[in-house]
């Protein structure tokens, strides 16, 4: 679980799951602080292939619909390894 209280919060995901390869992949320059410029920047692109879900890393957890309540999205229990909906 991630402490959000210093000044600075480095989180222990790091983008896991969410972002293709890995965090120094989206690594900017200090001396460039707004740049769009990284490995998978899109940000100037004119056609751009779909992303590639199957390169996702982190824990992947298979969901069914059925029987399940439905819950405003939000970031509550997305650290936890097993998920239990009662």
């Amino acid at each position: 679980v991630d402490d959000y209280t210093p000044a600075v919060v480095y989180t222990s995901a790091m983008g896991e799951g969410a972002i293709e390869g890995v965090a120094a992949d989206y690594e900017i320059s200090s001396a460039d602080p707004f740049s769009t410029r990284f490995k998978y920047s899109r940000f100037d692109a004119l056609t751009a292939a779909p992303r590639d879900a199957g390169q996702l890393t982190g824990v992947h957890s298979k969901l069914s619909g059925a029987g399940m309540p439905i819950r405003m999205a939000g970031a509550h229990g997305d650290d936890a390894k097993d998920l239990n909906f009662d």
